[in-house]
């Protein structure tokens, strides 16, 4: 009898062992979130204050008043001054005591992004005119030489390194560039461009020379030792000063703007409205980068104003209206031979003015 139990026993056991295993249980998929709704945008918010173009002055302080249509409340409403934001309002609240920022002349952007129920949204702009809520500081100068300046030479652009003043003249079929002694005037080089062409300013970086001409939207790059062409660039605006700042190019066109630009493509970087307590100046020709501000002539003024390149404001001026003799103004063309032409002298702290078809070139430092 026992015999036969561990027989059975045996069985069973071996039995169990080649029983298949028990099957595990199929992975159960999780239950699928419904995705939330996208942001929908609506046409409701809208600027109630200021008006459109409104001019402001540095330090202002503004009322930013606004509205959205009654069947889209707002949850919140956010303020952006330029692109940045400012402020977040409240459900209900319709304005903002904002004071303007002394950061930007000329054109300012306000946007409003209201945030409503159900995932909607709405955005209003405005743009609003700012300039400075003081005028320029006058600068006083006195003259520390004369030097001779030939008088044919239609003066667009001066600049003066190591000892040499370089110079780019206008006028079809008279326009070119120049390098000359400063000491005696007498030319030491000189190249003449296309008679179709209208020089105006030059500048130098990294040992070349940048030359604009006015209508052509067409511009050269020459060796500044050699005068040897290496090559040319175009832009869409007129051509008039030109100046650097660091590794960066300066532009004006005759309008109230500086346009920041790339040496290596020449493409826009950054536009600067140029502003003073009155208004836009405008009509900015010739430049120069002098220690931290862009100084620019004022065609058909004699009239320097000296720029930030970063807001556009301008600093402070210098009148020269006086440097000429009566006689020696007598004798100039009064609609046309007017001051134009800025160099600096870094080791001297002295700046070289002269105008279109002047006599003289005149060195001073300001007080």
């Amino acid at each position: 009898m026992s015999y036969f139990y561990h027989i059975v026993c045996s069985l069973l056991l071996i039995s169990c062992n080649n029983s298949p295993a028990p099957k595990q249980a199929e992975p159960v998929s999780p239950t699928p979130v419904p995705a939330k709704n996208s942001t929908k945008y609506i046409n409701s918010i809208q600027f109630t204050s200021p008006s459109p173009n409104s001019t402001f002055n540095y330090h202002d302080a503004v009322k930013i008043a606004f509205s959205t249509k009654e069947k889209f409340p707002a949850d919140s409403i956010q303020i952006f001054w330029n692109g940045e934001k400012t402020a977040t309002t409240g459900a209900g609240k319709t304005e903002y005591d904002y004071r303007i920022p002394a950061t930007k002349t000329g054109r300012n952007t306000l946007k409003l992004i209201a945030f409503h129920p159900d995932n909607k949204r709405s955005v209003a702009h405005l743009t609003v005119i700012v300039k400075p809520d003081r005028a320029p500081e006058h600068l006083s100068y006195k003259i520390i030489r004369e030097y001779p300046h030939d008088p044919k030479a239609y003066t667009q652009g001066l600049v003066y390194q190591d000892g040499i003043l370089y110079e780019s003249t206008g006028q079809y079929g008279e326009s070119g560039i120049r390098k000359q002694d400063i000491q005696s005037g007498k030319i030491l080089s000189a190249l003449s461009i296309d008679n179709r062409l209208f020089g105006e300013g030059i500048t130098l970086l990294n040992d070349k020379i940048y030359q604009l001409t006015w209508t052509s939207g067409k511009g050269f790059i020459y060796d500044l030792k050699t005068f040897s062409l290496e090559s040319t660039f175009t832009y869409n605006t007129q051509g008039w000063g030109i100046t650097t700042i660091g590794d960066k190019l300066i532009m004006s066109d005759g309008s109230h703007k500086l346009y920041h630009i790339a040496p290596s493509s020449f493409n826009i970087i950054k536009e600067v409205e140029v502003y003073d307590h009155n208004g836009p100046v405008k009509n900015l020709n010739e430049l120069e980068y002098i220690n931290g501000l862009v100084w620019a002539n004022v065609w058909m003024q004699d009239r320097i104003v000296m720029i930030d390149p970063a807001t556009g404001e301008v600093k402070k001026e210098l009148d020269l209206s006086r440097l000429l003799s009566g006689a020696e103004r007598a004798k100039l063309n009064d609609s046309d031979d007017v001051l134009n032409g800025i160099a600096w002298n870094p080791e001297k702290e002295t700046v070289y003015v002269t105008g279109k078809r002047w006599p003289k070139l005149f060195e001073i430092k300001t007080e």
